[in-house]
Protein backbone atom coordinates (compact mmCIF):
# COMPACT_ATOMS: atom_id res chain seq x y z
CA UNK A 1 0.00 0.00 0.00
CA UNK A 2 1.26 3.25 -0.81
CA UNK A 3 1.27 6.66 1.38
CA UNK A 4 -1.01 8.32 -0.56
CA UNK A 5 -3.40 5.76 -0.29
CA UNK A 6 -3.69 6.77 3.26
CA UNK A 7 -5.05 10.05 2.94
CA UNK A 8 -8.56 10.46 4.01
CA UNK A 9 -8.99 7.04 5.40
CA UNK A 10 -9.39 5.69 9.46
CA UNK A 11 -6.35 4.56 10.18
CA UNK A 12 -5.90 1.73 12.85
CA UNK A 13 -2.25 1.26 14.11
CA UNK A 14 -2.05 -2.32 15.84
CA UNK A 15 -0.05 -2.60 18.06
CA UNK A 16 2.31 0.09 19.36
CA UNK A 17 6.05 -1.39 20.15
CA UNK A 18 8.86 -0.01 17.78
CA UNK A 19 7.13 -0.17 14.41
CA UNK A 20 3.82 0.77 15.75
CA UNK A 21 5.20 4.43 17.12
CA UNK A 22 7.29 4.35 13.71
CA UNK A 23 4.24 4.37 11.70
CA UNK A 24 2.31 6.49 13.71
CA UNK A 25 5.62 9.21 13.22
CA UNK A 26 5.64 8.75 9.73
CA UNK A 27 2.16 9.65 9.43
CA UNK A 28 2.01 12.50 11.75
CA UNK A 29 5.08 13.87 9.61
CA UNK A 30 3.09 13.35 6.27
CA UNK A 31 0.45 15.17 7.51
CA UNK A 32 -1.82 12.26 8.08
CA UNK A 33 -3.02 12.62 11.22
CA UNK A 34 -6.52 13.24 11.47
CA UNK A 35 -7.87 9.81 11.62
CA UNK A 36 -5.16 7.94 13.74
CA UNK A 37 -6.19 5.23 16.58
CA UNK A 38 -3.94 3.23 17.96
CA UNK A 39 -4.08 -0.20 19.25
CA UNK A 40 -2.69 -2.42 21.67
CA UNK A 41 -4.19 -6.05 22.52
CA UNK A 42 -3.06 -5.82 25.91
CA UNK A 43 -4.73 -2.81 27.60
CA UNK A 44 -7.34 -1.75 24.39
CA UNK A 45 -9.53 -5.17 24.05
CA UNK A 46 -12.34 -3.89 25.34
CA UNK A 47 -12.26 -1.14 22.19
CA UNK A 48 -12.04 -3.70 19.39
CA UNK A 49 -15.23 -3.95 17.82
CA UNK A 50 -15.66 -0.41 17.57
CA UNK A 51 -12.36 0.68 17.05
CA UNK A 52 -12.89 -2.02 14.04
CA UNK A 53 -16.82 -0.51 13.40
CA UNK A 54 -15.00 2.98 12.05
CA UNK A 55 -11.85 1.65 10.43
CA UNK A 56 -10.47 1.57 6.93
CA UNK A 57 -7.00 0.37 7.20
CA UNK A 58 -4.89 -1.42 9.68
CA UNK A 59 -1.30 -0.97 9.92
CA UNK A 60 -0.50 -4.13 11.61
CA UNK A 61 2.53 -4.86 13.53
CA UNK A 62 4.11 -7.75 13.16
CA UNK A 63 3.61 -9.43 16.49
CA UNK A 64 -0.27 -9.46 15.40
CA UNK A 65 -0.79 -12.49 13.57
CA UNK A 66 -2.59 -12.85 10.23
CA UNK A 67 -4.62 -15.74 11.40
CA UNK A 68 -5.94 -13.71 14.18
CA UNK A 69 -10.16 -14.26 14.49
CA UNK A 70 -10.54 -10.55 14.20
CA UNK A 71 -8.05 -9.74 11.52
CA UNK A 72 -9.69 -12.07 9.35
CA UNK A 73 -12.88 -10.68 10.15
CA UNK A 74 -11.58 -7.29 9.41
CA UNK A 75 -10.53 -8.31 6.07
CA UNK A 76 -13.88 -10.29 5.11
CA UNK A 77 -15.40 -6.92 6.63
CA UNK A 78 -13.45 -4.77 3.83
CA UNK A 79 -11.06 -3.50 5.65
CA UNK A 80 -7.40 -2.97 4.31
CA UNK A 81 -4.83 -4.69 5.71
CA UNK A 82 -1.39 -3.40 5.34
CA UNK A 83 2.19 -2.96 7.35
CA UNK A 84 5.26 -0.68 7.72
CA UNK A 85 7.01 -3.34 5.41
CA UNK A 86 5.07 -3.33 2.69
CA UNK A 87 4.39 0.40 2.95
CA UNK A 88 8.29 0.59 2.43
CA UNK A 89 8.39 -2.03 -0.27
CA UNK A 90 5.38 -0.29 -2.55
CA UNK A 91 7.40 3.00 -1.66
CA UNK A 92 10.46 1.90 -3.11
CA UNK A 93 9.13 -0.51 -5.99
CA UNK A 94 7.35 2.32 -7.36
CA UNK A 95 8.63 5.49 -6.47
CA UNK A 96 12.44 5.43 -5.70
CA UNK A 97 13.60 3.40 -8.55
CA UNK A 98 17.74 4.76 -8.22
CA UNK A 99 17.04 1.84 -4.62
CA UNK A 100 17.40 -1.82 -4.64
CA UNK A 101 15.95 -3.17 -1.61
CA UNK A 102 17.95 -6.83 -0.99
CA UNK A 103 15.49 -9.11 1.60
CA UNK A 104 16.96 -11.76 3.77
CA UNK A 105 14.72 -14.42 5.74
CA UNK A 106 15.35 -17.64 7.03
CA UNK A 107 14.78 -19.13 10.23
CA UNK A 108 18.38 -18.54 11.20
CA UNK A 109 21.14 -17.10 10.11
CA UNK A 110 19.62 -13.53 8.60
CA UNK A 111 20.58 -10.69 11.21
CA UNK A 112 24.31 -12.24 10.64
CA UNK A 113 23.96 -12.35 6.75
CA UNK A 114 22.29 -8.84 6.25
CA UNK A 115 25.13 -7.47 8.99
CA UNK A 116 28.00 -8.93 7.01
CA UNK A 117 26.15 -7.96 3.29
CA UNK A 118 26.06 -4.36 5.11
CA UNK A 119 29.59 -3.94 6.05
CA UNK A 120 30.61 -5.07 3.14
CA UNK A 121 28.56 -2.68 0.70
CA UNK A 122 29.27 0.37 2.94
CA UNK A 123 32.77 0.08 3.13
CA UNK A 124 33.13 -0.73 -0.51
CA UNK A 125 31.28 2.73 -1.04
CA UNK A 126 28.16 2.43 -1.58
CA UNK A 127 25.16 4.76 0.21
CA UNK A 128 23.83 1.95 2.14
CA UNK A 129 21.49 1.24 4.18
CA UNK A 130 19.91 -2.02 7.32
CA UNK A 131 16.33 -2.15 8.46
CA UNK A 132 13.91 -4.21 9.65
CA UNK A 133 14.37 -6.75 12.25
CA UNK A 134 17.62 -5.14 12.80
CA UNK A 135 18.87 -1.52 11.63
CA UNK A 136 15.90 1.31 11.66
CA UNK A 137 12.51 0.11 10.80
CA UNK A 138 11.90 0.10 7.46
CA UNK A 139 8.97 3.00 7.51
CA UNK A 140 11.75 5.29 8.49
CA UNK A 141 14.25 4.40 5.33
CA UNK A 142 11.13 5.51 2.40
CA UNK A 143 12.35 9.28 2.32
CA UNK A 144 15.91 8.26 2.19
CA UNK A 145 18.37 7.98 -1.33
CA UNK A 146 20.46 5.04 -0.97
CA UNK A 147 21.84 2.68 -3.31
CA UNK A 148 21.12 -0.20 -1.98
CA UNK A 149 18.42 -0.70 1.78
CA UNK A 150 19.73 -4.25 3.52
CA UNK A 151 16.54 -5.68 5.11
CA UNK A 152 16.11 -8.68 7.40
CA UNK A 153 12.59 -9.75 7.14
CA UNK A 154 10.63 -12.39 9.63
CA UNK A 155 8.11 -14.44 8.47
CA UNK A 156 5.55 -12.13 10.47
CA UNK A 157 6.90 -9.28 8.16
CA UNK A 158 6.64 -11.54 5.01
CA UNK A 159 2.98 -13.20 5.51
CA UNK A 160 0.74 -10.54 3.91
CA UNK A 161 3.18 -8.55 1.67
CA UNK A 162 2.14 -7.14 -1.60
CA UNK A 163 5.54 -6.40 -3.04
CA UNK A 164 8.77 -7.98 -2.75
CA UNK A 165 12.37 -7.23 -2.69
CA UNK A 166 14.59 -6.89 -5.79
CA UNK A 167 16.84 -9.75 -4.11
CA UNK A 168 15.67 -12.02 -1.68
CA UNK A 169 17.97 -14.39 0.16
CA UNK A 170 16.42 -17.58 1.95
CA UNK A 171 19.23 -18.95 4.77
CA UNK A 172 17.11 -21.94 5.79
CA UNK A 173 14.01 -23.33 7.19
CA UNK A 174 13.52 -25.14 10.66
CA UNK A 175 10.37 -25.92 12.57
CA UNK A 176 9.59 -22.44 14.45
CA UNK A 177 6.82 -19.56 15.40
CA UNK A 178 4.68 -22.64 14.57
CA UNK A 179 1.70 -20.84 17.14
CA UNK A 180 1.85 -17.24 15.15
CA UNK A 181 1.35 -19.05 11.88
CA UNK A 182 -1.59 -21.79 12.86
CA UNK A 183 1.06 -24.76 12.28
CA UNK A 184 4.32 -25.45 10.15
CA UNK A 185 2.98 -25.41 6.50
CA UNK A 186 1.64 -21.92 7.28
CA UNK A 187 4.92 -20.94 8.78
CA UNK A 188 6.97 -21.90 5.46
CA UNK A 189 4.47 -20.57 3.29
CA UNK A 190 4.71 -16.69 4.70
CA UNK A 191 8.23 -16.79 5.23
CA UNK A 192 8.32 -18.11 1.22
CA UNK A 193 6.15 -15.34 0.41
CA UNK A 194 8.62 -12.65 0.57
CA UNK A 195 9.61 -13.57 -2.64
CA UNK A 196 5.75 -13.87 -4.31
CA UNK A 197 5.60 -10.39 -5.85
CA UNK A 198 8.84 -10.13 -7.15
CA UNK A 199 9.23 -8.82 -11.00
CA UNK A 200 11.02 -10.04 -14.29
CA UNK A 201 14.44 -9.35 -13.40
CA UNK A 202 14.42 -9.86 -9.41
CA UNK A 203 16.67 -13.15 -8.29
CA UNK A 204 15.82 -15.06 -5.18
CA UNK A 205 19.04 -16.89 -3.64
CA UNK A 206 18.56 -20.00 -1.85
CA UNK A 207 20.58 -22.63 0.28
CA UNK A 208 20.88 -26.11 -1.58
CA UNK A 209 21.96 -27.34 1.57
CA UNK A 210 18.73 -27.15 3.74
CA UNK A 211 15.85 -29.52 1.65
CA UNK A 212 12.69 -28.14 3.66
CA UNK A 213 13.87 -24.84 1.72
CA UNK A 214 14.41 -26.56 -1.66
CA UNK A 215 10.84 -27.78 -1.81
CA UNK A 216 9.10 -24.59 -0.36
CA UNK A 217 11.07 -22.28 -3.05
CA UNK A 218 10.18 -25.17 -6.12
CA UNK A 219 7.77 -21.90 -7.50
CA UNK A 220 10.04 -18.69 -6.84
CA UNK A 221 11.45 -16.16 -9.25
CA UNK A 222 14.93 -16.60 -10.80
CA UNK A 223 16.19 -18.91 -8.47
CA UNK A 224 20.18 -18.92 -8.16
CA UNK A 225 21.37 -21.77 -5.66
CA UNK A 226 24.38 -21.63 -3.27
CA UNK A 227 25.98 -24.38 -0.90
CA UNK A 228 26.69 -26.44 -4.11
CA UNK A 229 30.11 -27.05 -6.08
CA UNK A 230 28.63 -24.84 -8.99
CA UNK A 231 28.67 -21.59 -7.23
CA UNK A 232 29.45 -20.53 -3.29
CA UNK A 233 29.70 -22.75 -1.06
CA UNK A 234 31.44 -23.90 2.25
CA UNK A 235 33.51 -26.68 3.70
CA UNK A 236 33.70 -26.74 7.12
CA UNK A 237 35.73 -23.47 8.34
CA UNK A 238 36.27 -22.10 4.18
CA UNK A 239 34.52 -20.58 1.62
CA UNK A 240 35.10 -21.33 -2.04
CA UNK A 241 33.99 -20.17 -5.45
CA UNK A 242 33.76 -23.31 -7.38
CA UNK A 243 37.01 -24.74 -6.49
CA UNK A 244 39.06 -21.62 -5.57
CA UNK A 245 39.16 -21.13 -1.36
CA UNK A 246 38.69 -17.55 -1.02
CA UNK A 247 38.49 -17.29 2.71
CA UNK A 248 38.63 -19.10 6.23
CA UNK A 249 37.20 -18.83 9.36
CA UNK A 250 39.77 -18.16 11.43
CA UNK A 251 40.76 -15.06 9.21
CA UNK A 252 37.53 -13.51 10.78
CA UNK A 253 36.63 -12.20 14.33
CA UNK A 254 32.90 -14.42 14.16
CA UNK A 255 32.88 -17.64 15.90
CA UNK A 256 30.60 -20.74 13.95
CA UNK A 257 30.94 -22.64 11.03
CA UNK A 258 27.75 -22.42 10.05
CA UNK A 259 28.51 -18.63 9.35
CA UNK A 260 30.27 -19.55 6.09
CA UNK A 261 27.63 -21.00 5.16
CA UNK A 262 25.28 -17.65 5.78
CA UNK A 263 28.41 -16.51 3.90
CA UNK A 264 28.22 -18.26 0.56
CA UNK A 265 25.21 -16.76 0.37
CA UNK A 266 26.02 -13.26 0.78
CA UNK A 267 28.94 -13.68 -1.68
CA UNK A 268 25.96 -14.95 -3.95
CA UNK A 269 24.32 -11.03 -3.60
CA UNK A 270 27.63 -9.38 -4.12
CA UNK A 271 28.17 -11.40 -7.18
CA UNK A 272 24.45 -10.48 -8.46
CA UNK A 273 25.58 -7.27 -8.41
CA UNK A 274 27.96 -7.32 -10.48
CA UNK A 275 30.54 -6.50 -7.61
CA UNK A 276 33.70 -7.87 -7.15
CA UNK A 277 33.39 -10.45 -4.54
CA UNK A 278 36.86 -11.17 -3.55
CA UNK A 279 37.20 -7.31 -2.75
CA UNK A 280 34.03 -7.48 -0.50
CA UNK A 281 34.98 -10.84 1.80
CA UNK A 282 38.15 -8.68 2.05
CA UNK A 283 36.72 -6.05 3.86
CA UNK A 284 35.08 -8.63 6.31
CA UNK A 285 38.30 -8.54 8.34
CA UNK A 286 37.28 -5.68 10.92
CA UNK A 287 33.53 -6.89 10.91
CA UNK A 288 32.85 -7.46 14.83
CA UNK A 289 30.28 -10.33 15.31
CA UNK A 290 26.45 -9.55 16.59
CA UNK A 291 25.83 -9.98 20.46
CA UNK A 292 23.99 -12.99 21.50
CA UNK A 293 24.96 -14.74 18.64
CA UNK A 294 27.73 -17.39 19.73
CA UNK A 295 29.08 -14.12 21.79
CA UNK A 296 32.25 -15.16 23.73
CA UNK A 297 31.35 -13.39 26.94
CA UNK A 298 34.48 -14.39 29.30
CA UNK A 299 36.72 -17.34 30.58
CA UNK A 300 36.04 -18.41 34.18
CA UNK A 301 39.04 -20.52 35.64
CA UNK A 302 39.56 -21.91 32.16
CA UNK A 303 36.05 -21.96 31.43
CA UNK A 304 35.23 -19.79 28.39
CA UNK A 305 31.10 -18.96 28.45
CA UNK A 306 29.25 -18.45 25.08
CA UNK A 307 26.11 -16.35 25.22
CA UNK A 308 23.79 -18.03 22.03
CA UNK A 309 20.77 -16.62 23.04
CA UNK A 310 19.57 -15.51 19.53
CA UNK A 311 18.87 -19.39 19.25
CA UNK A 312 15.37 -20.27 19.13
CA UNK A 313 15.17 -23.95 17.31
CA UNK A 314 17.17 -27.04 18.42
CA UNK A 315 18.89 -26.77 14.37
CA UNK A 316 20.29 -23.24 15.64
CA UNK A 317 22.11 -25.05 19.30
CA UNK A 318 23.27 -27.96 16.75
CA UNK A 319 24.85 -25.56 15.06
CA UNK A 320 26.02 -23.74 17.71
CA UNK A 321 27.90 -27.14 19.08
CA UNK A 322 29.65 -27.92 16.21
CA UNK A 323 31.40 -24.65 15.84
CA UNK A 324 33.74 -25.59 19.06
CA UNK A 325 35.96 -28.42 19.49
CA UNK A 326 36.11 -28.38 23.37
CA UNK A 327 34.28 -30.51 25.76
CA UNK A 328 31.27 -28.77 26.64
CA UNK A 329 28.17 -28.05 28.71
CA UNK A 330 24.94 -26.61 26.65
CA UNK A 331 22.00 -24.88 28.41
CA UNK A 332 19.07 -24.83 26.74
CA UNK A 333 15.08 -23.81 27.68
CA UNK A 334 12.87 -21.80 26.94
CA UNK A 335 8.89 -21.21 25.94
CA UNK A 336 6.89 -24.34 24.80
CA UNK A 337 6.87 -24.03 21.19
CA UNK A 338 5.58 -27.18 19.75
CA UNK A 339 9.51 -28.59 18.36
CA UNK A 340 11.00 -31.64 17.83
CA UNK A 341 14.46 -32.74 20.29
CA UNK A 342 14.99 -35.90 18.90
CA UNK A 343 17.91 -34.86 16.20
CA UNK A 344 18.82 -32.21 18.68
CA UNK A 345 19.46 -35.11 21.04
CA UNK A 346 20.68 -37.75 18.43
CA UNK A 347 23.13 -34.95 17.47
CA UNK A 348 24.22 -34.93 21.50
CA UNK A 349 24.62 -38.71 21.46
CA UNK A 350 27.03 -38.99 18.94
CA UNK A 351 29.04 -36.27 20.07
CA UNK A 352 31.22 -37.05 22.93
CA UNK A 353 32.52 -33.59 23.20
CA UNK A 354 28.79 -32.45 24.76
CA UNK A 355 28.79 -33.92 28.23
CA UNK A 356 26.54 -31.77 30.08
CA UNK A 357 23.23 -30.72 29.19
CA UNK A 358 21.17 -28.27 31.64
CA UNK A 359 17.58 -27.87 31.02
CA UNK A 360 15.07 -25.28 32.07
CA UNK A 361 12.35 -22.85 31.90
CA UNK A 362 8.90 -24.21 30.41
CA UNK A 363 9.96 -26.41 27.68
CA UNK A 364 12.82 -28.46 30.10
CA UNK A 365 11.11 -30.95 30.85
CA UNK A 366 10.64 -32.20 27.27
CA UNK A 367 14.07 -31.71 26.61
CA UNK A 368 15.11 -33.33 29.37
CA UNK A 369 12.40 -36.58 28.34
CA UNK A 370 13.72 -36.06 24.48
CA UNK A 371 17.58 -36.68 25.81
CA UNK A 372 16.92 -39.90 28.56
CA UNK A 373 15.15 -41.41 25.30
CA UNK A 374 18.28 -40.62 22.48
CA UNK A 375 21.53 -40.29 24.60
CA UNK A 376 22.77 -43.57 26.09
CA UNK A 377 26.26 -42.33 26.47
CA UNK A 378 28.22 -43.22 29.98
CA UNK A 379 30.28 -40.16 29.99
CA UNK A 380 27.48 -37.40 29.94
CA UNK A 381 24.98 -36.04 32.54
CA UNK A 382 21.75 -34.52 32.36
CA UNK A 383 20.82 -31.87 34.85
CA UNK A 384 17.47 -30.21 35.30
CA UNK A 385 17.73 -26.51 37.04
CA UNK A 386 15.00 -24.13 38.26
CA UNK A 387 16.46 -21.19 37.12
CA UNK A 388 19.19 -19.89 35.03
CA UNK A 389 21.33 -18.62 37.48
CA UNK A 390 21.35 -22.31 39.18
CA UNK A 391 21.75 -24.07 35.04
CA UNK A 392 24.88 -21.67 34.74
CA UNK A 393 26.29 -22.45 38.27
CA UNK A 394 25.75 -26.04 37.61
CA UNK A 395 27.00 -26.38 34.82
CA UNK A 396 30.25 -24.43 35.76
CA UNK A 397 30.89 -26.85 38.01
CA UNK A 398 30.20 -29.72 36.44
CA UNK A 399 32.97 -29.05 33.46
CA UNK A 400 35.21 -27.72 36.38
CA UNK A 401 35.23 -32.05 37.79
CA UNK A 402 35.96 -33.19 34.10
CA UNK A 403 38.28 -30.01 33.16
CA UNK A 404 35.81 -28.98 30.55
CA UNK A 405 36.21 -25.50 28.48
CA UNK A 406 33.09 -24.67 27.64
CA UNK A 407 29.43 -23.19 28.30
CA UNK A 408 27.26 -22.53 25.61
CA UNK A 409 23.68 -20.89 26.74
CA UNK A 410 21.95 -21.83 23.58
CA UNK A 411 18.34 -21.69 24.40
CA UNK A 412 16.85 -23.24 21.57
CA UNK A 413 13.33 -21.53 22.16
CA UNK A 414 11.73 -18.53 22.26
CA UNK A 415 12.20 -16.33 25.56
CA UNK A 416 8.59 -14.56 25.86
CA UNK A 417 7.17 -15.13 28.96
CA UNK A 418 10.49 -15.43 30.81
CA UNK A 419 12.34 -12.47 28.70
CA UNK A 420 10.88 -9.66 26.45
CA UNK A 421 13.22 -10.82 23.91
CA UNK A 422 16.62 -12.98 23.02
CA UNK A 423 18.31 -9.32 23.98
CA UNK A 424 17.08 -9.44 27.58
CA UNK A 425 17.59 -13.40 28.07
CA UNK A 426 20.99 -12.61 26.40
CA UNK A 427 22.12 -9.99 28.86
CA UNK A 428 21.18 -11.96 32.01
CA UNK A 429 22.78 -14.48 31.00
CA UNK A 430 26.15 -12.16 30.70
CA UNK A 431 25.17 -10.66 34.00
CA UNK A 432 25.09 -13.92 35.62
CA UNK A 433 28.82 -14.87 34.13
CA UNK A 434 30.09 -11.62 35.54
CA UNK A 435 29.18 -12.45 38.79
CA UNK A 436 31.02 -16.16 38.77
CA UNK A 437 34.42 -13.58 37.54
CA UNK A 438 33.92 -11.74 41.47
Amino acid sequence: MLINELQNKNIMIWGMGAEGRSAKEYLETHKITDNIITYNDETDSHKLADILAQTDVIIRSPGVSIYKPEIKQARSAGIKITSCSDIFLSEIRNNHPQTKVIGISGSKGKSTSVSMLYHMLHKLGYNVALGGNIGKPLIELIDGSYDYIICEFSSYQASDLTNSPHIVMFTNLFSVHTDWHGGHNNYCMDKIHLSANQHGDDICIVNANNAQLRDYCKSCHNIIYYGDANGFYAEGKELFWKEEKLLSIDELKISGNHNMDNLAGVACIIKSLDIDFRAALKTLADFEPLPHRLQKVGTVNGILFVNDSISTAPEAAIGGMQSFDDDMAIISGGIENHQDYQQYAEFINHNPKVKVVVTLFQCGPQIADTIRRFVKRPDFKLIEASSLEEGVKLAYEELGKINGKLVLFSPTAPSFGYYKNFMERGEHFIKIVKSLEK
